[in-house]
């Protein structure tokens, strides 16, 4: 090389900088993990023409447990909507053809979560609800429930992992507080041995589309998990994020794990062992059915936490606090159509601690709040008339589901104010009338573009004149209490009736009172 042309070296010089910089390229390189290579398929051995999915390894590796979906082998045939199965590694170290684990399937969709004592329990859910199995001279017993405390699910499937030291369970599910349809949860074991209620990862993490199936690495702090809410090159992909601080709260930015493992398909469950080479997921991409499982070549840099064996003390870090989950619908109560996206805001007496969550596709809403002795329910929606209520603990605690049926705000619709009343022939508002005179104030500054006129009512007893009179004056009230809120008084019109428009007989007194009412009529404000 001493005697090469000065040119030529510097030639070959570059051309060996440009082959190391194409090395380093040709994988992925995150702080936590780097990526060597594509997606390899498992192929026949473990794949099908079914649908397989969440894929988990055993804690030594030996063992790789998936859900194969609609199988003619399932329990229930191809009907069966998931049975768990399993591939061993040969001595060779190659997996070997995949088999039913039948002795913990049955009908209903089964799937591995992750494994206790060293490999020796099973967690899994089944139709939903979380089991766990254990395993006695080889053979797995039959799985008996396993409880966390409120978890919940609207999803068809409940997607969840365990942590390799076994204290904490991440959930990929529709449920209490979600940002919009799943969202990833986590419970934790407490020093009782009990679970907390599972608590939202946060706005970081979760979207108002689909996060899940997370998995927590061996260092209880870089969490990966799918999802088509993030920016990504398909339905979905995988992410990746790091835990910053103790709240479980707040995470680092979610980082695309990249071409060589996210493709134009779905691509979900990303696992994987630290002394392990391959990490697997499953992809849709190239499959020989719907999703296949694949792995992909890694070299994780993750330190994992000390496990202190056979101890029973568990650091919680955060308090938790005895909690109550609410649940309900609201519609349209013109058109009885699902409301979706409608703002629900609980606030809890007497901490007056405030929780909210939106209303998913379905017009339902679902969140844990912490325990009070009332709980203030507020809906709020676009185009609507907001509506509140308070709910005793009691109630909830019966599992009562709430309804609200808002009143659009579309021109020409009547609202009448039920909950304005006003002191027997006096024109005086009784105490509590502003909760709703309050809603309509916030009604009219959220929609500048209209305009409301008032219509007082009354019964047919005693002098009409006096009633149309009596009317008027309540009419009068209800105009000032809006504008002493910042109302415009150029917004609002009004008469006084009354008992000449009546909405219920007046032959008894408990009818009567329907008649004696204050409402609304929505108009455009007009260019």
């Amino acid at each position: 090389m001493a005697n090469l042309r000065p040119e030529l070296s510097i030639h070959m010089n570059i051309k060996n900088a440009l082959l190391f910089l194409s090395i380093l390229i040709s994988f992925n390189t995150f702080s936590q993990i780097e990526i060597y290579s594509e997606q390899i398929s498992l192929d026949s051995v473990v794949n099908s023409t079914s649908d397989e999915i969440n894929a988990v390894l055993s804690p030594d590796g030996q063992y790789l447990y998936f859900t194969r979906k609609n199988h003619p082998e399932n329990i229930g045939d191809s009907k069966d909507q998931g049975d768990i199965w399993v591939s061993e590694k040969n001595e060779k170290g190659d997996w070997t053809p995949a088999y039913n684990l039948k002795a913990v399937n049955n009908e209903q969709n089964n799937t591995v979560i992750g494994f206790l004592n060293s490999g020796r329990s099973l967690l899994l859910s089944s139709d939903n609800q979380l089991a766990i199995a254990h395993k006695n001279g080889g053979k797995w017993s039959t799985p008996k429930s396993f409880e966390v405390p409120y978890l919940s699910s609207k999803s068809k499937e409940l997607n969840a992992s365990i942590s390799a030291d076994g204290r904490h369970i991440l959930f990929g599910i529709e449920s209490f507080g979600n940002y919009g349809v799943e969202d990833i949860y986590i419970s934790r074991l407490k020093p009782d041995g009990l679970w907390t209620s599972p608590k939202n990862l946060g706005s970081s993490i979760n979207t108002q589309n689909q996060e899940i199936t997370p998995f927590l690495a061996a260092d209880n702090k870089t969490l990966f998990f799918a999802s088509n809410g993030h920016d990504g090159a398909g339905s979905f992909d995988i992410f990746m994020s790091t835990r910053l601080d103790d709240t479980w709260q707040k995470w680092s930015t979610p980082i695309n794990l990249g071409s060589k493992i996210n493709t134009k398909g779905r691509e979900r469950s990303f696992s994987f062992l630290l002394d392990d080479e391959f990490a697997y997921l499953s992809s849709t991409q190239n499959s020989d059915g719907y999703g296949d499982i694949k792995k992909v070549k890694i070299a994780p840099n993750i330190t994992p936490i000390e496990v202190i064996a056979d101890t029973a003390e568990v650091i919680d870090i955060v308090a938790e606090e005895k909690v109550i989950a609410i649940s309900g619908s609201v519609i349209d109560k013109k058109s009885n159509q699902t409301i979706i996206g409608a703002e629900i805001y609980v606030t809890t007496e007497p901490t007056n601690k405030e929780f909210k969550t939106l209303t998913n596709s379905e017009g339902e809403f679902n969140l844990t709040v912490g325990e009070g002795n009332n709980y203030t329910v507020k809906v709020k929606a676009f185009r609507y008339l907001s509506a509140e209520t308070v709910v005793t603990d009691a109630a909830l605690l019966n599992n009562e589901q709430l309804a609200f049926s808002l009143e659009p705000v579309i021109e020409g619709n009547t609202v009448t104010l039920d909950h304005v009343l006003f002191e027997q022939g006096s024109p005086k508002l009784v105490e509590g009338s502003e909760k709703e005179l309050n809603l309509v104030v916030e009604m009219m500054k959220y929609n500048p573009d209209i305009s409301i006129f008032l219509s007082g009512h009354t019964d047919n007893q005693g002098k009409s004149s006096l009633n149309v009179e009596l009317s008027e004056d309540r009419v009068q009230t209800v105009m000032r209490y809006l504008t002493a809120q910042g109302v415009d008084k150029k917004r609002i019109a009004g008469k006084g009736y009354g008992g000449t428009k009546p909405i219920a007989s007046n032959a008894s007194a408990e009818t009567r009172k329907l008649n004696r009412r204050v409402e609304f009529t929505v108009h455009k404000i007009k260019d």
